[in-house]
């Protein structure tokens, strides 16, 4: 059960937190060792009580020192330019969605070039990218210690999902059921390739398997206990 602490974020885990203000989808704070990071700020439409709400919590999160995006999409991605902009930090972000929000490469289909064209999400001025770890596929990308990159892609093709400790962030990569069960994201038209979606589903359930994750933290699903977590 989320407990609610000073300011509005709240409390899923030790250091790991939800937005009440991220717009359009689920955001989250956690926090490490002298930095802190926001997970999907979500519209940009957002960002002012967003950045209210940050300030707000600072006693329980510190500064925020980066931005971390799952993907591209605007309904997790648009207010991290603005957000940015308002607080110095880098943002970061799979490097073949950040190709395509810098218009270095078209979306994947038709259906999300057109969305994109209506929805434009704009770049952000500072942009580091996760890229796939070359000669070594037991290496981990991190955005600091403790917070882990997992390729998740799919959904877009640069989806990334996020391990805290137990906490496992999947963006829009699945939906999870209230039992704590991973589902394939419903939208299909905005499934860039099902295929690789479907991959990246059987990573995230090994993930959980193989690590310890008690909390699924999905873009649009509440915050949830996994199955094997909840009977503990």
């Amino acid at each position: 059960m989320k407990l609610r602490l000073g300011g509005t974020v709240r409390r899923i885990t030790d250091r790991c937190f939800q937005l009440d203000h991220s717009k359009g989808s689920n955001g989250y704070v956690v926090v490490g060792e002298g930095r802190a990071a926001v997970i999907d700020p979500g519209l940009a439409s957002g960002v002012a009580h967003l950045v209210t709400e940050l300030r707000d919590a600072e006693s329980q999160t510190g500064p925020i020192t980066d931005i971390v995006l799952t993907h591209y999409d605007p309904d997790h991605a648009g207010a991290a330019a603005r957000l940015q902009q308002e607080l110095d930090v880098p943002v970061w972000m799979g490097a073949a969605d950040a190709d395509i929000l810098s218009g270095e490469k078209e979306a994947p289909s038709g259906v999300r070039r057109f969305l994109n064209a209506m929805a434009r999400v704009r770049n952000p001025a500072e942009v580091r990218q996760f890229r796939e770890p070359a000669g070594d596929p037991h290496h981990e990308s991190e955005v600091f210690p403790g917070l882990a990159v997992i390729p998740t892609p799919g959904h877009t093709p640069g989806h990334v999902a996020l391990q805290w400790g137990p906490v496992l962030f999947v963006g829009d990569a699945v939906t999870v059921s209230k039992e704590g069960v991973l589902r394939q994201f419903s939208r299909g038209p905005l499934i860039s390739d099902k295929a690789v979606a479907v991959a990246s589903e059987a990573v995230l359930n090994e993930r959980i398997e193989s690590t310890g994750i008690e909390w699924i933290c999905a873009g649009h699903n509440p915050p949830t206990r996994v199955a094997s977590a909840a009977l503990d």
